[in-house]
């Protein structure tokens, strides 16, 4: 693990232990992860932020990714959201926002289905406005096995439901960056984002949910849609399952994001997606082990 050990009693950091004169010894990330921490977003549950992120945000000034999944949405009143935001602020870090996503289809044939959806999503970006988010992740959501055979009605009621939040995202000065989940190929991501007239619309490239659920290669994906990518979401696994395991524990390349981040000619961010806080340490040290901190560098210069 790339870290720095010092000693220090009361310093909160990611690991410790216990060395052979039985005094604990604390472990510091090392230059190239604190500059990493500077760069990217972590994902962090809106529900659990209190209790699991917030040392984390205060201690080492982690950009989140702030995610109001329909429990927190139900459980939390505005003044909750508006606490997490007031922390964010006050520790001067950036921030992003991931929409609720679960079985919210704005592109349904079913009309009370899409009136479910942007009741929900609505209320969502009315949240996200407390933050002043950089950018709103929604997924897509199309499914071809689910939508393939009304692809047409699909499609042709998704694209004004998306204008409507890409307008409400653009009023917080933030990108609608759509994200891939269950898409089998790039071309409806594509298409969509290609008839959207909003600039402030782009693509959110998770390359986790290509190597676990695509039929299409990840170097397909950058074909097809790299000329509207603006943000990626950044975790492993072996293309089995969905696993947000971290970066390098997997087989996916991402030498490929690398040198499509340090020849982007445009800013894209980059959020991390572990789902523990050991993993989250993992997942930066991953970051910078396969060349992502050097690319969003260089692309910064």
């Amino acid at each position: 693990m790339q870290y720095m050990m010092i000693s220090h009693k009361n310093l909160d950091v990611p690991h410790g232990q216990i060395n052979s004169a039985g005094k604990e010894c604390m472990m510091m990330p090392t230059e190239d992860i604190q500059r990493a921490i500077g760069l990217v977003f972590i994902t962090m549950k809106a529900r659990q932020f209190e209790k699991r992120f917030a040392h984390l945000v205060e201690r080492w000034r982690m950009n989140c990714e702030v995610v109001l999944d329909h429990r927190a949405l139900d459980i939390f009143a505005k003044k909750d959201f508006r606490n997490i935001a007031k922390c964010i602020a006050r520790c001067g870090v950036r921030c992003t926002i991931h929409a609720p996503f679960q079985e919210l289809f704005l592109g349904a044939p079913d009309i009370l289905v899409r009136k479910a959806a942007i009741e929900r999503l609505k209320y969502a970006f009315d949240i996200a406005s407390l933050f002043k988010p950089e950018s709103i992740v929604l997924h897509l959501n199309y499914e071809e096995k689910r939508f393939g055979f009304v692809y047409a009605e699909w499609f042709k009621n998704i694209i004004p439901n998306l204008a409507v939040f890409a307008k409400k995202a653009e009023a917080m000065g933030a990108v609608l960056s759509l994200e891939n989940v269950y898409e089998e190929s790039p071309d409806t991501m594509r298409e969509v984002v290609s008839r959207l007239s909003a600039k402030n619309v782009g693509c959110c490239l998770d390359v986790g949910h290509v190597n676990a659920f695509s039929n299409a290669t990840l170097r397909q994906w950058f074909a097809r849609t790299g000329e509207f990518i603006r943000q990626f979401h950044l975790h492993d696994n072996d293309g089995k399952k969905d696993a947000h395991a971290p970066i390098g524990d997997g087989n996916i390349d991402f030498s490929h994001v690398a040198r499509y981040i340090s020849s982007a000619k445009h800013s894209v961010l980059v959020t991390l997606e572990p789902h523990t806080e050991e993993n989250i340490w993992k997942t930066l040290e991953g970051f910078c082990a396969k060349g992502l901190l050097r690319a969003m560098e260089a692309q910064r210069n």
